[in-house]
């Protein structure tokens, strides 16, 4: 049998050529944020000092799920760093001891011992107080009363003044005491809670971590950034709208509503905020057949069911108007405010904000100056008095290139006072819309009934086969404001849609601009331009005939 014999050279050979990568672990912040408005893309920056060699550098501490698929790694301006790639390390860990969660819970358990004190010792207070209030009440009425019959030594008098006096004052100063001190509790309180919430909860806890893969030529001293999607973070737009008459345009002010529960806070970061939604597929779905069958008899459902239904759906139901639930801008923009700079990229447009910005994980609301444009309108006023007895003020105005306004709400000033609130929906760049700045009381108007006759009889009394209504409407229209305006007045006038109902046309005092409006049938269009203190009345009168024994709905 043949030796084979390896020598030490040659081995020496074989292992030269590989290399341990060298586990680093490192510090590092997040420096950027891109919100989009149903997730964030973090950004962290770690500085590191390396000489050659095959490095994994550890990003520890991870606190937020991550989305894996979008893990990005980059060296910027480093061309000694080589990049392999990057991946996601997760680890359970055991649970914190029994011990530690026992000793938070007698820890809660002596605070809230203390608290409940505190509020007898209160309430004892406030018993007190009752009674020093009852005393002042009898003294300042029984004194009048003795000035009668004699007067009171002013020894006497003076005493009583002293002893409410102090005893008030000790009674104010030691409910402030308590005060305090249960503010103070409370905050210890919140600690020890979400401390033992931390670390309560399941059996195992996940810790996650980056681990990037790296090669460096020579020594080097450079920052690597990682990025990846996370959820918890949305932003949402709000706007102000700032109507001058004088000048013929609105200040369209755009603000983003940004909140964030991740689980951890972002200080002093590079933020922007862009209108594109990576969490929806951007692959359009598969085309089906659509294919018709006979109908299978439904499958009741039950009460329950349908109670769990509803149930499941309220959340959801609630986060579509909490989305809204924000505080009215006040009035008064601030001086020399800096507004995003807008970037379109292929379908979206991302707004990168002027300054650096902190947001707390607690999905507290921080509205941030995103953009601002004055647009060129004409105003004009719209009404339906037939629905509703106002004047909505507002224009058909064109959106700037290059600014993408997503679907919000709008704070409404006019010549500088605050009106109330309207709603835009999603406006492309350059696109025309019509631009709702609320009602306007100093544009009345108003709708009524002026006469229902009624005729279904015949010569010497017989009931006719038919029976004839005739309605007549008068509809006015009054600008009690020092300036001329335009009003655009939309009227429904009934439409029959069975042939045994028959309506008719009897008169019209004024013809409308447009009938069958957008071929909406019965719905009338005028064009009125009113001035200061004018008044316009239009009337019209229309006859509905139907069978004696049909009943007619919507007259």
């Amino acid at each position: 049998m043949k030796k084979i014999i390896f020598s030490a050279s040659i081995l020496v050979l074989v292992f030269a050529g590989y290399v341990f990568a060298a586990e680093i672990e490192t510090t590092s912040k997040i420096s950027q944020v891109t919100v989009y408005p149903d997730s964030a893309l973090l950004t962290r920056v770690a500085n590191l000092k390396l000489s050659p060699g095959e490095y994994k550098v550890i990003f520890p501490n991870i606190i937020p799920d991550v989305d894996e698929n979008s893990l990005r790694i980059s060296a910027p301006g480093s061309k000694e760093v080589k990049l392999f790639g990057a991946q996601l390390k997760k680890e359970f860990l055991e649970d914190v001891s029994a011990a530690k969660v026992k000793e938070l819970k007698e820890a809660i358990q002596k605070l809230e011992d203390e608290g409940r004190h505190l509020q007898d010792y209160k309430t004892l207070l406030s018993e007190e107080k009752s009674f020093l209030d009852s005393v002042r009440l009898f003294s300042g009425n029984q004194i009048p009363k003795d000035l009668i019959t004699r007067m009171p030594v002013a020894k006497d008098l003076e005493e009583t003044l002293k002893f409410l006096d102090a005893k008030l004052k000790d009674n104010y100063a030691q409910a402030q005491d308590c005060e305090i001190q249960a503010r103070e509790l409370n905050k210890k309180l919140d600690a020890l809670r979400r401390e033992l919430s931390e670390i309560g909860g399941t059996a195992n806890k996940l810790k996650r971590s980056i681990i990037v893969e790296l090669q460096v030529a020579k020594s080097a001293d450079f920052n690597l950034d990682v990025s990846y999607l996370v959820r918890g973070a949305f932003w949402q737009p709000i706007y102000d709208a700032r109507a001058d008459f004088e000048k013929a345009e609105v200040e369209m002010v755009s603000y983003g509503i940004v909140k964030q529960t991740t689980g951890e806070d972002w200080q002093d970061v590079d933020m922007a905020l862009s209108t594109a939604k990576p969490a929806i597929g951007g692959r359009m779905p598969y085309v089906a057949p659509w294919f018709i069958r006979p109908a299978q008899p439904a499958v009741r459902e039950s009460r329950a069911l349908g109670i769990m239904a509803k149930a499941a759906s309220a959340p959801r139901m609630m986060q579509q108007y909490e989305a809204f639930d924000t505080n009215a801008a006040k009035g008064g923009a601030e001086p020399e405010v800096q507004y995003a700079q807008a970037e379109e990229k292929g379908t979206a447009v991302t707004y990168k904000l002027p300054r650096k910005t902190s947001v707390k994980s607690d999905g507290s609301e921080h509205k941030l100056p995103v953009s601002s444009q004055v647009i060129k309108a004409e105003f004009e006023y719209s009404t339906y008095p037939r629905l509703v007895p106002n004047a909505y003020l507002g224009s058909r105005v064109t959106n700037s290139e290059g600014l993408q306004l997503l679907a919000g709400r709008v704070n409404v000033f006019l010549d500088g006072d605050f009106v109330g609130t309207s709603s835009i929906d999603n406006i492309g760049p350059g696109e025309e819309f019509d631009l709702y700045l609320g009602v306007d009381e100093n544009v009345k108007v108003k709708r009524e009934l002026v006469q229902k006759k009624v005729d279904d009889v015949l010569i010497a009394g017989i009931p006719s086969p038919t029976r004839k209504t005739t309605y007549r409407y008068k509809i006015s229209l009054e600008n009690y404001k020092s300036r001329k305006i335009k009003s655009i007045l939309f009227e429904a006038l009934p439409v029959s849609e069975n042939e045994r109902i028959k309506v008719k046309i009897e008169h019209v005092s004024l013809e409308p601009k447009e009938k069958d409006w957008k071929d909406r049938k019965g719905i009338w269009r005028w064009e009125l331009n009113l001035a200061p203190k004018a008044k316009q009345e239009i009337t019209y009168s229309f006859t509905v005939e139907h069978p004696r024994d049909m009943q007619v709905e919507g007259l």
